[in-house]
């Protein structure tokens, strides 16, 4: 016969002996607390629907000693009475104060609109008079480019949109005004710009071609371009090919234009006399002069303004005075046109 032992339990250590009596006491009080936490809303709800239940009894007694009305209402439809009833006063006042601060902001809103519609009225006029200031400086503007030799009337515009900016297609009088004003500036400004240009490419022609006064002060024309009876030998005629310029003797002569000093010196008739060539073609001669100015000789460069020689009465000339002529290739023309192009004091 066998017999066999029963085997003991293993032995636990007392540190977890330890942690599990931890444990099961933490478990054991979690336990007790949300009871306690359940008997306790258990209770309290127990007590609200006593109070709530109880009944109020509102007794209506009529004076000619007829049947007495009794009114039962329990405590639940008294306090939902007066939850609505507070809920009604609360948001009464709200909207009460809400109103007076709306109808404050609306004299607020009133007074400020006032005050937009006279600004408004202030920068209406202001638009009205300088639309009438710059319609006469449109004019004036016209008259120029049309004194230049330009467009009749550089503000007449093809195909430019107006207004563009608004989508509702509605646009106010005066900002239409302003907006067709900007417009006209700009033209303007870029009218003005194509003069400064064309002022400044005039301006460099102008230092290429005789176009400078060639004295230094005005002179009285003696004798003009063309044909005339011969200052010395009076018997006959003969075609002057210049102007002359009668002037103290002395007086500066300019070069009426940028060029090289072809010849200088003396030239029998014409005295002491000097030839500059030009750019397009361009001569000048300055002749019956009294000396050279410093530094000219054949081969120089001469600016426009610099002084070349003085007034004298060298070679055939029967007083002092400057004979000046203006050539294109070999042939000469009128001076006079050319003198009156650029004075020069």
């Amino acid at each position: 016969m066998v017999h066999y032992k029963k085997k003991r339990p293993a032995l636990r250590s007392s540190a977890e002996v330890y942690k599990k009596s931890r444990w099961m006491k933490f478990k054991e009080q979690t336990t007790l607390f949300f009871s306690n936490m359940k008997r306790f809303f258990a209770k309290i709800a127990l007590k609200i629907h006593e109070k709530g239940s109880q009944k109020l009894t509102i007794m209506l007694v009529p004076h000619n000693e007829k049947k007495i009305f009794n009114i039962q209402i329990s405590n639940y439809i008294m306090f939902f009475a007066m939850v609505i009833l507070g809920v009604t006063i609360i948001t009464s006042v709200i909207t009460i104060s809400g109103n007076q601060q709306n109808a404050k902001r609306l004299v607020s809103l009133s007074d400020e609109n006032q005050s937009q519609v006279l600004v408004i009225e202030g920068f209406k006029n202001s638009i009205q008079n300088l639309n009438s200031k710059f319609t006469k400086f449109k004019s004036d503007v016209n008259q120029i480019f049309r004194a230049a030799g330009g467009e009749s009337d550089i503000y007449q515009f093809n195909e430019i949109k107006i207004g563009g900016d608004y989508t509702n297609n509605i646009m106010p009088q005066e900002a239409l005004s302003l907006e067709k004003l900007a417009t006209e500036l700009e033209v303007t400004k870029m009218k003005i710009g194509e003069m400064l240009m064309f002022k400044a490419q005039m301006g460099t022609l102008l230092g290429e071609i005789p176009s400078l006064y060639p004295l230094a002060t005005r002179a009285r024309i003696t004798s003009v371009y063309g044909p005339r009876v011969d200052p010395v030998y009076r018997w006959k005629y003969a075609f002057h090919s210049g102007i002359d310029l009668a002037v103290n003797p002395g007086t500066p002569v300019f070069a009426a234009a940028d060029g090289i000093v072809e010849s200088a010196g003396w030239h029998g008739g014409y005295g002491i006399m000097i030839k500059l060539k030009h750019k397009y073609g361009f001569g000048t001669k300055y002749a019956h002069m009294m000396k050279l100015g410093e530094q000219i000789t054949i081969g120089a460069q001469v600016k426009q303004g610099q002084v070349i020689g003085y007034v004298g009465s060298s070679g055939k000339a029967t007083g002092p005075h400057l004979h000046y002529e203006v050539l294109i290739g070999d042939k000469t023309v009128n001076p006079e046109p050319f003198i009156c192009m650029r004075p020069g004091n």
